[in-house]
């Protein structure tokens, strides 16, 4: 049995504030808790991609045991139980408390790398190459860092080749590459085509949506709390980026008019450099 940790994120939707909601509160952040809350696109993928190689593995007599980890509070609790209700094997969160890990890469990669190590023991780690808020891209680099394992990056898609490897696909500069990977191995997920989450079954709901979910807490990982006394990216300020398309308003009286100004004033030179 092959055993897969996925860790994942819950992100706001940003898109869903306005200009006004972009607003920096006394201590230089931007309140984001009425924002409705969804996957990170990456992670889906991730997990998503987790599922298709149990589909394609029934076939190959191959098994797969999915361990599902995500950093946050207990709204995340909604996601894991829709995880246990597509049949994942093992749901675990952990819980940062107080501490705000949106933009401490190196902390989450050492509690996902420490969680490996102590409790999962994977034999492959699959998870989104950034978030939609830290947008950093440096998680899955450093949990490999961390872990000493190989990091293979911008993957699209996933095949069980045998009880120990997995055929990787990954974009590359032109063109696409695939090779099989051996164990253990940090893949992170990169743009993969359609790969939005299966919605399970209420039938599944019932059955399986139950699932006990373990929780742990900051304090479990020393090495990871450690690091919170260290420096950390501080928002100072927000400037809007306006993307208004420029227009000009032509003046006329009839529709006849403002086509003839149309064609006169803004066409008719370019008709003529074709």
């Amino acid at each position: 049995m092959m055993k897969l940790l996925l860790p994942f994120s819950i992100t706001p939707d940003l898109e869903a504030l306005s200009e006004e909601d972009w607003a920096l509160q006394p201590d230089l952040k931007v309140d984001t808790s009425f924002t409705p809350l969804d996957w990170n696109s990456f992670d889906e993928s991730a997990l998503e991609m987790s599922l298709k190689l149990s589909d394609n593995g029934a076939a190959g007599s191959f098994c797969f045991y999915r361990c599902a980890l995500t950093v946050g509070g207990m709204p995340n609790d909604r996601f894991l139980k829709t995880l246990a209700a597509l049949k994942f094997d093992e749901l675990v969160r952990i819980d940062p408390g107080n501490a705000d890990l949106r933009f401490w890469p190196e902390v989450v990669a050492r509690l996902i790398a420490d969680f490996a190590q102590t409790q999962a023991h994977p034999d492959f780690i699959l998870m989104g190459r950034q978030t939609q808020v830290g947008d950093n891209a440096c998680t899955p680099l450093l949990t490999a860092e961390l872990l000493g394992w190989p990091c293979v990056t911008q993957v699209t898609a996933l095949e069980p080749a045998d009880e120990h490897r997995l055929r990787v696909t990954g974009a590359v500069d032109g063109g696409t590459s695939v090779q099989t990977v051996s164990a253990p191995c940090v893949l992170s997920i990169g743009d993969a085509p359609c790969t939005y989450l299966r919605v399970p079954t209420l039938k599944d709901k019932m059955a399986y949506g139950k699932k006990p979910i373990t929780l742990l807490k900051l304090s479990d990982f020393p090495g990871a709390e450690a690091l919170l006394s260290g420096p950390n990216a501080e928002l100072r300020s927000l400037v809007p980026i306006r993307k208004e398309r420029e227009g000009v308003l032509i003046e006329a009286d009839t529709p006849e008019e403002k086509a003839e100004i149309l064609y006169r004033d803004y066409l008719k030179g370019r008709l003529n450099r074709l």
